[in-house]
């Protein structure tokens, strides 16, 4: 990270946290992993690099978990908030929302 520890210290703990979840789907070092199984898989590596390295199997992780979120009712959502309607209300835009 290329932070001092007293800057790091005073942190607070959701900016602490926050790196900790940056750093559990992107482990430090994966592209340097990544790009070796590159070379492996020139040199006929048949494994999968999430299968090799720790680091991608934390990427390929992340990205199943993104993959396998669901999204449905999320605009349904946002209507029920009221949110939206204020918006397209200050904005005087000229958008009918059916509920």
């Amino acid at each position: 990270m290329g932070r001092p520890v007293f800057e790091v210290k005073e942190w607070p703990i959701s900016e602490v946290q926050g790196w900790f979840e940056y750093l559990n789907r992107r482990p430090v070092d994966w592209r340097r992993d990544h790009c070796f199984s590159y070379i492996l898989a020139a040199l006929g590596a048949k494994e999968k690099p999430y299968d090799l390295f720790g680091s991608l199997k934390a990427i390929e992780r992340d990205r199943q978990e993104r993959e396998e979120k669901d999204y449905t009712g999320d605009a349904n959502k946002l209507i029920a908030s009221g949110f939206l309607g204020t918006l397209i209300e200050k904005n005087n835009w000229d958008v009918k929302v059916e509920k």
